[in-house]
């Protein structure tokens, strides 16, 4: 049955009249008439006589009446309580993030909290999976896809990775900006426990003469070191681009570009608050994506 059939009978027979039910359900005359004979057609009863003077309920339809009037209490009752259901939706988003992504995210701060403006953002820093399925999180931005048909991916854009050095590390050593420099520079590398940077380690080391003579398993503890001057090292070019204590002695490197992905579940992007904050991610992501590439042009190779 539909139940919208049902309150045009209910309308009908409140107000005897088929152009005063029309004018009450924002209907047309005709319309309302053809809906109200279809619906009786259905049910295979007649519920009303047309008479000059309106319409004349039947015994059919007076028995049917109370059935259309509790529904009519139900509905009421619902748009009362409509407020306080939305008042238990998510009024906050928790976004899980590795530290790469969390320090785009903290650059980016002041747009976010402009875009989702009277939404609670957590941001949770962690190298490990967020349990979607458990509600661990609302939102995801990994490297790396989940395998989960209940999972929704957004590619946000493609990070570059550079090779930086402290500015004074450079300047006192000219091979870090030259070829020689996998040879004849000191170089922070990745731990080889919990290596989180599986492709950055393996490009790294296919190319460097000796072992690291530092290796961390941390962007930011790297970002540091450099700073301190304990050699040359891969990291985001956004990251190392907008430190000032480093240089970029070369060009993007194209074998390490990765998709930033948003993951989401599905049933989620109900949440209002949720689709909002992917909107948001998604806008921050593209107004960046010339940063987060590195420079106006991807380049061919370190």
């Amino acid at each position: 049955m539909n139940w919208d059939d049902l309150r045009i009978f209910d309308a009908a027979f409140e107000c005897n009249s088929l152009s005063l039910a029309a004018r009450t359900l924002g209907m047309s005359q005709p319309q309302l008439s053809r809906r109200l004979r279809s619906f009786e057609d259905g049910l295979g009863v007649r519920l009303f006589d047309r008479t000059p003077q309106g319409l004349r309920a039947t015994a059919a339809a007076r028995r049917l009446a109370p059935l259309a009037e509790a529904m009519r209490s139900a509905a009421e009752a619902v748009e009362r309580v409509r407020p306080e259901l939305q008042s238990d939706m998510l009024a906050s988003v928790r976004i899980s993030v590795d530290e790469v992504r969390g320090r785009f995210l903290t650059d980016h701060l002041v747009d976010l909290k402009r875009l989702l403006d009277g939404i609670e953002i957590e941001i949770v820093t962690t190298q490990s999976h967020a349990d979607h399925e458990a509600r661990e999180t609302e939102i995801q931005l990994r490297a790396c896809l989940p395998e989960s048909e209940s999972l929704i991916v957004k590619r946000l854009g493609k990070v570059a990775y550079a090779v930086f050095g402290g500015r004074g590390y450079v300047e006192g050593n000219p091979a870090a900006r030259s070829e020689a420099r996998y040879s004849a520079c000191s170089w922070i590398g990745f731990s080889p426990e919990r290596l989180w940077y599986t492709e950055q380690h393996r490009w790294l080391e296919s190319r460097l003469a000796r072992r690291p003579d530092l290796r961390f398993n941390s962007m930011t503890a790297i970002e540091d070191a450099l700073a301190a001057g304990a050699g040359l090292a891969i990291l985001p070019a956004f990251m190392g681009d907008s430190d000032p204590r480093l240089e970029r002695v070369s060009e993007t490197i194209e074998a390490l570009f990765a998709d930033d992905n948003l993951i989401v579940h599905r049933d989620l992007l109900r949440e209002p608050a949720v689709r909002r904050t992917v909107d948001a991610l998604a806008q921050i992501y593209k107004r960046a994506q010339q940063r987060l590439s590195g420079g106006p042009t991807l380049a061919q190779s370190a």
